[in-house]
């Protein structure tokens, strides 16, 4: 609080600025639950400079309360106003986006193809923290714009963004931009399953009719005798029509006498090919209502109805006398593929066709595998690691239609912008999210105390799920451990009566061994205490007695693959050994096992259903899982499984796939 009553007034602020009047003012929107003093910490400002610009805050903040500062009083022509003139000038155009969890600023960047200095430089105050739920500022660069650009923004590629607003349909967004329905769909998967929700946001390419097929109005009219009583209100009434409509369909006729002949009007429909600049939002509703999933599936099918052929370019190495062990792991996770293949022969009575390249690690011949004709006619590519060849074939998935499964990189995320992608390992951002949501949930009456190593910390890991469990309110502490901890100083940092679940910052051996002894001790002789600990992936790999302690303490850990001590993996270890001499090497995972997964899981959803999309059902397999869902309407599909591990304390192993 000291240093915060030092801190000098004119410090620039890193929030967006809008002008009041004459006067630029940065703003800042209260999350819920935020306090005074939480804000002043965010903003980097005094609690004082806030009750003194928004004088309501001095009782609390309100429900949605937007927070003013004067940009003349901290320090600025710079940063968020230069990119606010930008924007103002004409240097960008601009769509709202709204973060849903596990996004990230690189991420989001990738999405909408902007670097992260760009989206930063618009939106300064996510450099300081990102939240479910804001809404930032994507600028993109403008591109000449035509008539229907103007209803939305243009991107480089030529095609615009647009954020659905309430009320609008996906016939209507269609009938604006003057293109087709199917048009959409095919820029947008993830409208496949008939979603259109307001707030998200689809690309578009305007003005790109084509023929389609609609169900087309027109008028018919069925004579009607009037009977003694009748008037024009009370035949329209009794028939479902308005006055005027009647009216409209008799002209020349004032007053209804009885015996009259009138005509009550009704719609016909006739079937007919026209452009779908042509078709009004009306008929786009009556054709397309109800069947969006068939014209998903012509859009997004398999190239034959046939026989579904896999493409497995991975750098073997053949070509080396002694290859090394990443060229052989490579080549078990083809035996086990090939061993999944043997388990399923015909599925839904198409011949599964393997194709099978070297890259030997060459980015040339990459280069050169992916220039044969028959490339162009597979309809899933199961690509490398190594991001120069992975980049590659993302690229050419995208420009030809095929899906590219990633198996082995996590650190690539063009599944953010490519909607061939297939992102098959959960990522990093994605799980940290999903991981802190299940610990505020099962630990929810728990104080989280964050075991903290400053030599140690899983960056990719650790903070975004800490922050996930400070944004939830949950009850936390933090112990710096700089030696090994011990059972009595830890002993005595807990309170009586109070839950405890321990996070530690990595799961090296090395932070382990400094805090395992003390709490599996604690855990012993605390019996007025709940005690557990969250651990990482490498447990997996723990020696046993490390193990052993684990259960005693009440261990969870949370993994992207587990194979447990079942007949399941071991029948497929034991066909790998028959099959080609040799047993699969001690790896964490095993190849040989992920190899079998994908494979099954692949030749099974493509054979079956053509497509792997967000509706093909959870696969649990013998150590790999599967369920996938879209990074955005346009981007490609990334894992969302998981896996929960819990060692209790009575020396059982379980494990629950999420």
């Amino acid at each position: 609080m000291l240093l915060m009553a030092q801190m000098p007034v004119s410090a620039q602020l890193r929030l967006p600025v809008k002008t009041i009047g004459r006067d630029s003012f940065y703003y800042y929107k209260v999350k819920k639950n935020e306090s005074v003093y939480e804000v002043a910490q965010k903003l980097r400002v005094t609690k004082d400079d806030i009750i003194k610009y928004n004088p309501s805050a001095s009782e609390g903040f309100v429900k949605d309360q937007t927070l003013f500062f004067p940009v003349s009083a901290f320090g600025g022509k710079t940063g968020a106003v230069q990119a606010q003139r930008s924007a103002a000038s004409g240097a960008y155009e601009t769509v709202v986006h709204t973060v849903k969890k596990g996004e990230t600023v690189y991420g989001i960047s990738k999405a909408y193809g902007i670097s992260q200095e760009r989206l930063i430089e618009a939106n300064p105050s996510i450099d300081i923290a990102m939240n479910v739920g804001d809404e930032i500022v994507i600028p993109i660069a403008r591109k000449a714009a035509t008539a229907a650009a103007s209803h939305g923004r243009q991107s480089e590629a030529g095609v615009i963004f647009h954020t659905i607003k309430r009320g609008e349909t996906l016939y209507g967004v269609a009938h604006k931009y003057n293109t087709s329905v199917e048009n959409v769909i095919a820029l947008n998967p993830g409208l496949g399953n008939g979603s259109f929700r307001a707030d998200d946001v689809i690309k578009i390419k305007p003005n790109t009719p084509q023929d389609i097929k609609v169900s087309k109005e027109f008028r018919q009219f069925v004579p009607y005798t009037v009977k003694q009583g009748d008037t024009y209100e009370s035949v329209a009434r009794s028939h479902g029509l308005t006055v005027a409509q009647l009216r409209d369909n008799n002209p020349g006729v004032d007053k209804l006498k009885k015996g009259k002949v009138i005509y009550l009007p009704q719609s016909g429909y006739e079937e007919t090919t026209v452009s779908s600049s042509s078709a009004t939002e009306k008929e786009l509703e009556r054709t397309y209502s109800g069947k969006i999933g068939s014209v998903y599936s012509q859009l997004h099918k398999a190239k034959s109805d046939k026989e579904v052929k896999i493409g497995i370019i991975l750098p073997f190495q053949l070509q080396k006398q002694d290859p090394p062990k990443q060229a052989l792991l490579y080549t078990e996770f083809y035996k086990g593929f090939l061993i999944a293949a043997d388990s399923i022969g015909k599925t839904g009575g198409k011949k599964i066709s393997i194709n099978v390249y070297d890259t030997e690690h060459n980015l040339n011949k990459t280069d050169s595998i992916l220039a044969l004709p028959e490339l162009k006619q597979l309809d899933l590519i199961i690509a490398p690691s190594e991001p120069k060849q992975l980049e590659r074939i993302n690229t050419f998935g995208e420009r030809n239609g095929i899906a590219v499964l990633n198996c082995f990189s996590m650190k690539n995320d063009d599944y953010a912008g490519n909607a061939s992608v297939i992102q098959a390992n959960v990522p990093a951002s994605y799980l940290a999210t999903y991981v802190g949501d299940w610990i505020c949930d099962r630990f929810k009456k728990h104080t989280v105390v964050f075991l903290e190593d400053p030599e140690t910390e899983d960056k990719d890991m650790y903070s975004n799920i800490k922050n996930e469990i400070v944004a939830r309110k949950m009850s936390h502490k933090t112990l710096t451990i700089a030696s090994d901890l011990t059972a009595k100083k830890l002993s005595q940092y807990l309170d009586p009566g109070t839950n405890y679940v321990f996070l530690p910052n990595s799961g090296s051996r090395k932070l382990t061994s400094k805090f395992i002894g003390a709490l599996a001790t604690v855990k012993s002789d605390r019996f007025d205490c709940d005690i557990a600990l969250i651990g990482y992936p490498e447990y997996i790999i723990y020696p046993k007695e490390t193990v052993r302690q684990l259960h005693k303490i009440d261990t969870y850990y949370f993994s992207r693959f587990y194979s447990p001590a079942t007949a399941a993996p071991r029948r497929v270890e034991n066909l790998y050994k028959a099959k080609f001499g040799e047993s699969m090497m001690n790896t964490a995972p095993k190849m040989g096992l992920m190899g079998f997964d994908v494979g099954l899981y692949v030749m099974k959803s493509l054979a079956g259903g053509a497509v792997i999309n967000e509706s093909t059902p959870l696969y649990e397999g013998v150590q790999s899982n599967f369920n996938f869902t879209r990074a955005s309407n346009w981007g490609g599909l990334f894992n969302k499984s998981y896996v929960i591990v819990h060692c209790t304390p009575s020396g059982q192993t379980r494990y629950v796939v999420r």
